[in-house]
């Protein structure tokens, strides 16, 4: 019993540490949309160079942008719209990065034959919060019909970016189109 207890409370936490790698802890997801937009008329879309790509978010790499394109790609089209070169939407997206930090401050308390010791460690964690947005602009009307954003911490390393970047877009747009 004492050896089963052992493995599950080593191998357990192993799990779980690896699953967890590379991925976004903490995702939450939220969306805004046009309470009086017809989501049924929209069948199409198409990338908006002018849009896709903030001027004020450059610290994402060629690789992770064709990423998101084709993350995004991949569930509008699970969502039966098409790309097309004259679509009903047009898709807009950034990434916002900032680097957060937060005090932890842990107290323990150690008995001993007269009376205790108390001791207190603090220190800070240093951690980056990414912060996705995807936009769906009415092409006709040009006005942001349907905008979708996922935050958490971002753990991992650059070589995993695409399964964290797949996470979040399927995260956000599996509140397309919004239920009234």
């Amino acid at each position: 019993m004492k050896r089963a207890i052992y493995l599950v409370s080593i191998i357990l936490p192993v799990f779980l540490v690896l699953a967890s790698c590379n991925s976004i802890k903490n995702l939450k997801t939220a969306v805004e949309y046009d309470k009086q937009a017809n989501f049924a008329s929209y069948n199409s879309y198409k990338f908006d160079k002018e849009l896709s790509y903030s001027d004020t978010h450059d610290n994402y790499s060629s690789e992770n942008q064709r990423t998101f394109e084709n993350a995004i790609h991949d569930q509008l089209r699970r969502k039966g719209l098409e790309e097309t070169e004259t679509p009903n939407l047009y898709v807009n997206f950034f990434v916002v990065d900032t680097q957060e930090s937060k005090s932890i401050t842990h107290t323990s308390y150690r008995s001993q034959r007269y009376g205790g010791m108390s001791h207190v460690d603090t220190y800070i964690k240093n951690y980056e919060l990414g912060t996705l947005v995807i936009d769906l602009i009415d092409v006709s009307s040009k006005k942001l019909v349907w905008r979708g954003l996922a935050n958490g911490v971002i753990t991992g390393k650059q070589k995993d970016m695409q399964r964290t970047i797949n996470e979040a877009v399927r995260a956000i747009l599996s509140k397309y189109p919004p239920r009234k």
